[in-house]
């Protein structure tokens, strides 16, 4: 019998209870992880994601087994980097986390501490770093190389020949040209489509200037 990989989850908010679901689910199809439970600094936080496996104590109080591996599922990207930074320098490994429905090139390579949701897609001869998030439907298309500890939210879609730094935060619905680069730490606003490069630090948005008009029915 295989010996299933135990886990513990940082945060303990939506996202986690996703990865929650996400984790029994393939463990229905093939027992792989053992949830010990989650790491957060709110109890009311873990309360109010009703979450099914236990609190087990704050982020940076907890003492997590060395036999234990982790999965990162906080949102925010700064708050991200002080977890990972905390658990490395105290030998704590992150391990990546694959939903069944995601599918992989086998040319492909990925990292460490990566989180791919459902359905989510990488081409042939990608290169993933590590600590990323590709929400449900994200789409990483060939050739493409990707730095650490960005997030891309449901829908995000990359073009082939993209190239990402680090610590990005992708809204809904953004996609790129093929042969567009991106720097570090920027914040790419809801339904982008991006079609230049872009440099690092910056958020990147446009404004609707245009009027919707609703017309009723008679």
């Amino acid at each position: 019998m295989d010996i299933m990989k135990k886990v513990i989850i940082i945060g303990a908010g939506a996202h986690a209870a996703e990865v929650e679901e996400y984790i029994l689910e393939n463990n229905a199809i093939k027992p792989e992880i053992e949830i010990l439970g989650f790491l957060d600094d709110s109890l009311e936080n873990y309360q109010k994601t009703q979450l099914l496996f236990p609190l087990l104590g704050g982020i940076f109080t907890y003492d997590v087994p060395s036999d234990v591996e982790l999965i990162l599922t906080v949102n925010s990207i700064k708050l991200r980097s002080k977890i990972i930074e905390h658990f490395i320098s105290k030998n704590i490994k992150f391990t990546n986390f694959i939903h069944h429905t995601s599918r992989i090139f086998r040319t492909s390579k990925l990292g460490f501490g990566n989180i791919l949701c459902p359905y989510t897609q990488v081409g042939p001869h990608v290169v993933i770093g590590n600590h990323n998030i590709f929400n449900n439907r994200a789409s990483v298309g060939h050739n493409t190389i990707i730095g650490d500890n960005n997030i891309f939210n449901p829908n995000s879609g990359l073009s082939g020949h993209t190239k990402v730094g680090n610590a990005n935060f992708f809204s809904l619905n953004v996609v790129t040209i093929p042969n567009v680069s991106i720097g570090d730490n920027n914040v790419i606003a809801p339904n982008m489509v991006l079609e230049k490069n872009i440099k690092s630090d910056s958020t990147f948005f446009h404004r609707f200037k245009e009027v919707v008009l609703v017309i009723p029915k008679e």
